[in-house]
């Protein structure tokens, strides 16, 4: 009897941790969230710090001790939640949900618990270099995974994401590697590092969007063409090259866009091919109206 009562009370104990455990991970999880948007700093407090940790720079590279950081009662205020704070030389912070976020065009801050801390930095080659991994993996995996992975639906909604970089072949990987290798610096320090991997995701998105609609498999080269038509825009007498062949950037952006339908002069569906190229090219034009706009208004 006392073998079973205790068996009885253990399996009990253990019910009753099984049942207490959600309720306690919750209480945790509710607490972390309330102390990190307590102490989180407000998007306003963010340009101060960028200019504090430039002037810091500057005394250490002149070999002296960097001025005590003075203290500023606006950081204790809480900023409101989705509040987004632009500033002329581009740098931008914004209050999330529980932390704040801050970049300028050469990193980013991420604020919590009271303090801006200084995220992980790599050059910014790797950006290319990431987008350009993306692509060869989806050129070189198999049919299966392309389809699983690469294939834009509805009911998967990573496949639009992943539909932007959906190359299919050598010759697009090659043709996509080497403009993104062209475009892909004079951009980034135009628009910073942010900008121009939203210029070409959001780019790539809308083609794949398109392709999606139309039931066929996605371009991948949507960024490219979003990245061509944005460097047609901001500069129209610059020279580029396409294959070994010199132009300006207009013709270029034109042959890049009759490159990549060429499959709607062969007779595949060219309207939703045709639309599918267009789309990039207008999500780039609204990019730059609207930084056109904000570099007007803050002039």
């Amino acid at each position: 009897w006392c073998t079973c009562a205790s068996a009885s009370a253990r399996q009990f104990r253990a019910r009753c941790c099984r049942q207490a455990m959600p309720n306690r991970v919750a209480a945790l999880v509710a607490l972390t969230a309330a102390a990190l948007l307590q102490t989180r700093p407000p998007a306003h407090s963010f340009r101060a710090e960028v200019d504090y940790l430039r002037q810091a720079k500057r005394e250490l590279a002149a070999g002296r001790r960097p001025t005590p950081r003075k203290s500023n009662e606006e950081v204790d205020e809480m900023g409101g939640i989705g509040a987004v704070h632009r500033w002329p030389d581009g740098s931008w912070a914004a209050d999330a949900a529980l932390v704040s976020v801050g970049c300028t065009r050469k990193g980013c801050l991420l604020g919590v618990f009271g303090h801006w801390w200084r995220l992980a930095t790599w050059p910014a080659e790797w950006d290319l270099g990431a987008i350009g991994a993306v692509h060869t993996y989806a050129a070189l995996c198999g049919s299966d995974v392309y389809y699983r992975h690469f294939a834009p639906r509805a009911r998967l909604p990573h496949t639009l994401l992943l539909g932007a970089f959906a190359t299919r072949s050598v010759f697009e990987l090659l043709w996509v590697g080497s403009t993104l290798y062209a475009l892909g610096r004079p951009l980034q320090a135009a628009l910073g590092r942010v900008g121009f991997a939203a210029l070409y995701v959001g780019a790539g998105v809308a083609a794949s969007l398109v392709c999606m609609l139309a039931r066929r498999s996605s371009s991948g080269h949507g960024g490219l063409l979003g990245v061509c038509a944005y460097h047609a825009l901001l500069l129209p007498r610059a020279r580029q090259s396409i294959m070994g062949i010199e132009m300006g950037s207009k013709p270029a952006l034109a042959a890049q866009i009759a490159i990549a339908s060429q499959g709607a002069f062969q007779g595949d569906r060219p309207l939703p091919i045709l639309a599918a190229n267009l789309a990039p090219c207008l999500v780039a034009a609204a990019a730059f109206a609207a930084h056109a706009r904000r570099s007007f208004l803050t002039s």
